[in-house]
């Protein structure tokens, strides 16, 4: 990629002059940056440098609406970076690109963004080129209906930016499931941003679940800043992209917040998935629990980067992590980073991390039960993703899920080039 492709890209982007003022600005700041580097601590494992030697362009078409699946809630249908439905529309989510001017969009959106550090050039880039997206916002005291955003993209060599805004005012409850799909075997860049602002006693529940194309990338960013007695709970299922960086970070900022990050990330074939948490508690009494687990199989590697820092005066801080982690190759790779940075006294820490094999003797009790090889591998999978599923319980989503964390897990024998 080179600054005239990405100035190309910004003519395809619209807004107020004032929009378009701050988009300037942000690809100003992205070309003072560039793209983060294996000399970047924290893009040591998942260096991007391939995505300055391809020739990304912005959409040339939005996709159609098209025939999917069933969702046990509202869809909200965005097609090659646009929104391609807007019937569906519930009264709290909108098109960000119908709503760029509103009051509500021009007080929260980037403030996040500029203020979390981190993940600042991809943010930037975004910033300048995003076309569309979400805005959630729910007012104090509703509770909102599940909503579920699908992406689709059908576009070979397409950079899409998607920018997302959620705001729940106090008390406010919301359900939100975000689903990635790319045309199998299409090359395309997916780069999203998502600001989440949760006011006092809010509640969101966020299911992520990326399948996009197994030639695709996609990186995504997602910043929270919560209120006294909010709650975020999510799960990020991350089974797609050839290349996936997913970024989470989490300000715990007033008494009373708590936030659950699970997830289950499954690297087959060449698949490369790098996940990096982070979370600071900067207020007494709050709460914070990572549950992941992880597969990799074929030559594919997965990454878990964990941190969680507690302030000074963050006293009775309560943070938990735990990762474990299968191999199921000998050329799969599994790397895992918890981390704890403790500034307080009088607080509950603690870590764990794991990565190893089935156990064959495991294996050697189903099977002695009747129970042929394939079935018993798949039970042992699927019980050991299951560990970390607990939100499915809580929301009702199971069934939803099911077939496509079945679809997921590995098959016996896989070619190591798949």
């Amino acid at each position: 990629m080179t600054p005239a492709l990405y100035r190309q890209a910004l003519e395809h982007t619209g807004g107020s002059p004032h929009l378009l003022a701050a988009r300037e600005v942000a690809l100003e700041r992205f070309f003072s940056h560039g793209l983060p580097s294996p000399r970047d601590e924290d893009w040591k494992y998942t260096p991007l440098d391939f995505l300055e030697r391809a020739e990304l362009h912005a959409p040339h078409h939005t996709a159609e609406d098209w025939a999917g699946e069933d969702y046990p809630g509202i869809a909200l249908k965005f097609g090659n970076g646009r929104i391609t439905d807007v019937y569906t529309q519930s009264i709290h989510a909108h098109s960000l690109a119908d709503r760029a001017d509103t009051a509500l969009v021009v007080r929260y959106l980037g403030q996040l963004a500029d203020t979390f550090p981190g993940n600042t050039a991809l943010a930037e880039i975004n910033s300048a080129l995003w076309q569309d997206g979400l805005l959630l916002h729910v007012p104090a005291g509703w509770k909102s209906a599940p909503l579920f955003m699908v992406h689709r993209t059908s576009e070979a060599d397409a950079m899409l930016h998607l920018r997302h805004l959620v705001v729940l005012e106090a008390g406010a409850e919301a359900v939100l499931v975000e689903q990635c799909l790319g045309a199998p075997g299409l090359a395309y860049w997916h780069n999203s941003v998502t600001e989440i602002v949760l006011g006092e006693g809010a509640q969101l529940t966020h299911l992520k679940l990326d399948e996009n194309s197994a030639a695709a990338t996609h990186t995504g960013l997602t910043l929270v800043q919560q209120a006294r007695d909010s709650r975020y709970h999510s799960l990020s299922i991350n089974v797609g992209a050839r290349v996936a960086r997913h970024d989470t970070r989490v300000h715990l900022d007033e008494a009373g917040a708590t936030c659950q990050l699970d997830g289950v990330f499954i690297a087959t074939g060449r698949r490369h998935i790098d996940q990096h948490l982070h979370v600071d508690h900067r207020a007494p009494h709050t709460g914070s629990s990572q549950t992941w687990r992880g597969i990799a199989d074929g030559r594919g590697r997965g990454i878990f980067d964990a941190r969680v820092v507690v302030q000074p005066g963050a006293r009775k801080a309560d943070a938990l992590q735990s990762s474990r982690n299968l191999l199921l190759s000998p050329h799969a790779e599994i790397d895992v980073k918890p981390q704890l940075e403790i500034y307080t006294d009088d607080v509950k820490c603690g870590h764990g991390a794991t990565v190893g094999q089935l156990d064959p003797a495991e294996i050697f009790y189903l099977r002695s039960r009747g129970i042929d090889a394939d079935t018993a591998r798949a039970l042992l999978l699927r019980g050991f993703v299951e560990q970390a599923l607990g939100l499915l319980k809580d929301s009702g989503l199971t069934d939803w899920l099911e077939p496509h964390l079945t679809a997921a897990l590995p098959a016996p024998n896989k070619e190591l080039t798949a």
